[in-house]
């Protein structure tokens, strides 16, 4: 069966806006096998593509596997441009993204093609690695690896995020007996 060129658009499109953070690794917890490199797989229980309007919308027990991640939701319509490239990718309803040493819940997560950015809203919570950020807005920049908490910010460091501090050096006898 040979699926539409925007179905293999969104496969790839999809993979390439969600990989996962550069310097992590394989999720040891998550038993699904991952697709074949480079592919991405997506199911719902419904699916509505336009092609004219340039939207897929996949409703119901959204479920998101690629390299590295895996992604669930209640709904996620995808954007594309004129040329059927993604612009925009927009999740609701209990978004729950898993990452090698991540786990981010919100309610909303939008992703911006052009800018390579996630908007996370509706009370979102990032676990990573032993620490916990939360606010009520969390930009994610992903080619500059960076984060802002927009509005009032809660960060919980990990007893290991600190470090231990350097113990003093024991002091030696200067006498000589």
């Amino acid at each position: 069966m040979k699926l539409p060129p925007l179905h293999w658009l969104l496969a790839i499109a999809l993979l390439t806006a969600w990989k996962p953070l550069a310097g992590q690794t394989a999720d040891d917890s998550d038993t699904e096998t991952p697709p074949p490199a480079g592919s991405t797989t997506i199911d719902s229980d419904i699916l509505h593509s336009d092609q004219t309007a340039h939207k897929s919308v996949f409703t119901g027990n959204v479920v998101v596997l690629g390299t590295n991640f895996k992604m669930t939701c209640q709904e996620m319509t995808v954007y594309f441009t004129n040329d059927n490239k993604v612009a925009r990718i927009v999740a609701t309803g209990n978004v729950v993204i898993n990452q090698p040493d991540r786990v981010t819940n919100c309610g909303h997560a939008e992703y911006f093609h052009d800018s390579d950015t996630f908007v996370l809203t509706d009370q979102p919570v990032i676990h990573d690695h032993k620490n916990v950020v939360t606010g009520p807005e969390i930009d994610i920049f992903r080619t500059t690896q960076k984060m802002v908490v927009k509005g009032r910010s809660h960060i919980i460091l990990g007893p290991d995020s600190m470090g231990s501090p350097n113990p003093s050096p024991t002091p030696t006898s200067t006498d000589n007996k």
